[in-house]
């Protein structure tokens, strides 16, 4: 196993001076200056994390520790589960199960740290969910690319590979060609290239526009150089196969980072595995780069094997879930829509409800015109001023001088003149550790508030009236959803991987059924209310003991009648 630890800095930053760039000074003069700790400084390392949850587990009632796999390089995969004591055995009682997975990508450090302070909380004080739900959580669902990243590396995981089919291993990956100590990015020129410098802010790059006439003199690559001497740069870099890319739906054959074949990483096997043990596993809340929560898709009437958007009626849960967990107005930003990741899996195969939060996105209104000078004209960034450049504007008050590496020109072995800088790494999807108390309040206070949501199904409208002397019954009742959260989503209808609600009428020895059937299913029950009305005419021999009605389901829980006649 490899250690990994991490050095606590005392941050200094409050004592340097750090010169703003001339062409910055009007619009850094509007803004406040707001010092934080560069990442991955204040971020626990999946060891530590590791000991967090054992000591917990020992502690805490309700709560466990399992195994559920190990990585390529050694490290447990622990998953943590928390059991409310009055709910007994819930895997016959259809108890509800939700799971939450955290850093499926490794560089996602913020994931990790609000669902292991999840752990503390729940640990230390409960939480609610434990009435009606089994709650687990998967800290690090991704422990050697998280390792790597907090040692300094790239977010790489997995055994070497031949990423560029030249019979060589992982020869030809990003490098620290200066010597600066950090592996950041490179401007090569190139006429008509897709990228330009903005004018307005020669440190921040972005896409020609040809609508607008623009070329691009440019294209932005990761540092390194051709170390394989087949004129491509970067093509085959350390590690294997992406995580997030290994699982079925959507799944790319033949594809370099994903898998000789599906669920070939013994990390998302361990995932899969764990989720088909546990069919009761209604709603799953994925902690990663991807979100479906601040701007939810507002879905399709139909889907096959190539969708990415969920249907209809379940994108109608997201934008109340998303409301909820975001309020109105977010200002989170998730990442482009990845083939063969864990969520699409759990949603489109396995017809769980699935929820994706980023957490944190940096703000971009820290440079926008507020005030207007003596001419009358605004301070600050313009409207229309690109992504990359009002991130900047956020970089200099947050980090100023730290987070963005000049552009310096070096003289590349195979491609002359560049300029080697930009982004230092984590810096744009992971927030400064003293945000984290109040991303995991925010996320523990959703999951909490998602108690009284699940299906919940009972028997209303119940009546049994004797029909005549010789002990016959008609029996009508009405099967009720409670809950907001349907008994099976539209994709889980589609699909068939849940199971529908059984119901079962119990007789005595003797009885018989005249009108009906002892055993039928309902496939779902729509939430708030959605209903299915029954009816049956029996016999029951003289002094016996009353028939029984029962309605089970996978994760709404278990609903049993004993039946007296009116």
């Amino acid at each position: 196993m490899i250690l990994v630890t991490t050095v606590l800095l005392v941050c200094t930053m409050a004592a340097q001076e750090t010169p703003v760039p001339t062409e910055q000074e009007s619009v850094a003069a509007e803004r406040p200056t707001i010092l934080h700790a560069l990442p991955p400084i204040g971020y626990r390392t999946p060891e530590e994390i590791e000991k967090i949850l054992i000591r917990r587990a020992r502690k805490a009632d309700g709560m466990s520790v399992s195994e559920i796999g190990e990585t390529v390089e050694g490290r447990p995969i622990l998953m943590a589960t928390f059991q409310g004591p009055q709910l007994g055995d819930r895997t016959a009682t259809g108890t509800p199960e939700i799971l939450v997975v955290a850093n499926l990508e490794g560089d996602r450090l913020a994931a990790s740290e609000v669902a292991i302070s999840m752990v503390e909380r729940y640990s230390a004080v409960g939480t609610p969910l434990t009435e009606r739900a089994t709650v687990h959580v998967l800290c690090v669902a991704n422990p050697d690319a998280m390792a790597h990243v907090l040692a300094g590396d790239a977010a790489w995981r997995g055994k070497a590979t031949d990423n560029d089919r030249d019979g060589l291993l992982d020869e030809d990956g990003p490098s620290d060609l200066n010597g600066d100590g950090h592996i950041s990015w490179m401007r090569v020129p190139e006429t008509g290239g897709p990228m330009l410098a903005d004018p307005e802010e020669a440190r921040s790059s972005r896409e020609a526009d040809a609508e607008k006439s623009e070329a691009g003199s440019f294209r932005l690559i990761r540092e390194g150089a051709d170390a394989d001497g087949d004129r491509l740069e970067n093509e085959d870099s350390t590690g294997g196969v992406v995580l997030e890319a290994n699982f079925p739906h959507r799944w790319e054959q033949y594809a370099a980072t994903a898998g000789a074949f599906q669920l070939s990483e013994p990390e998302s096997r361990a995932l899969a595995l764990f989720v088909l043990e546990h069919p009761a596993i209604c709603l799953v809340l994925v902690l990663d780069d991807e979100d479906n929560l601040a701007s939810p898709p507002k879905g399709k009437d139909k889907v096959d094997t190539s969708s990415t958007d969920p249907l209809e009626d379940d994108a109608r849960l997201l934008k109340i879930f998303g409301e909820r967990f975001y309020g109105e107005d977010p200002d989170v930003r998730g990442a482009e829509h990845q083939s063969g990741n864990f969520a699409d899996w759990m949603y489109f195969q396995r017809g769980a409800i699935v929820l994706e939060s980023s957490l944190w996105s940096p703000p971009l209104d820290m440079g926008e015109a507020k005030e207007k000078d003596e001419d009358g004209e605004e301070q600050g960034l313009p409207k229309d001023a690109s992504e990359d450049r009002k991130l900047l504007a956020w970089a200099d008050a947050w980090y100023p001088g730290d987070a963005f590496l000049p552009w310096e020109m070096f003289s590349h072995p195979t491609l002359g003149e560049v300029e080697i800088g930009g982004w230092m790494p984590l810096v744009r999807t992971t927030p400064p550790p003293d945000l984290l108390t109040d991303l995991t309040t925010n996320t523990a206070d959703f999951l909490d508030s998602l108690t009284n949501d699940f299906s919940h199904i009972v028997w209303e409208d119940v009546e049994v009236r004797a029909l005549d002397a010789a002990e016959v019954f008609e029996l009508r009742a009405t099967l009720v959803n409670q809950g907001l959260m349907p008994t099976m989503t539209a994709m889980g209808k589609t699909n068939r991987s849940p199971l529908p609600l059984r119901i079962t009428l119990n007789l005595p020895e003797g009885g018989e059924i005249l009108v009906g059937r002892s055993h039928l299913s309902v496939e779902s029950l729509d939430g708030l209310g959605g209903h299915e009305e029954m009816h049956w005419i029996y016999r029951l021999p003289a002094g016996s003991k009353p028939a029984h009605l029962t309605a089970t389901s996978t994760s709404s829980g278990q609903a049993i009648l004993v039946l007296e006649a009116n």
